[in-house]
């Protein structure tokens, strides 16, 4: 399908995160969550990222974001 794998970091069953400074973001981009053969009920789009640990990066979306990551 060549979609990319994100996955949340974990260390000691806390999660990793970081500071991006915004002159740093190029781009936006489009995240698939991966639920699964059952989407869970009480994912929301307000709680999605908070909740899925692992998503599908959508390079397809436009053409500026495939020529990023072909």
């Amino acid at each position: 399908h060549g979609l990319y794998k994100l996955l949340r970091a974990f260390h000691g069953g806390e999660k990793l995160a970081s500071i991006v400074l915004l002159a740093n973001i190029v781009h936006s981009v489009h995240l698939i969550p991966n639920f699964g053969a059952v989407v869970p009920q009480e994912w929301t789009s307000d709680t999605v990222l908070n909740n899925c640990d692992t998503f599908w990066l959508h390079s397809y979306i436009d053409r500026y974001t495939f020529c990023i990551f072909k």
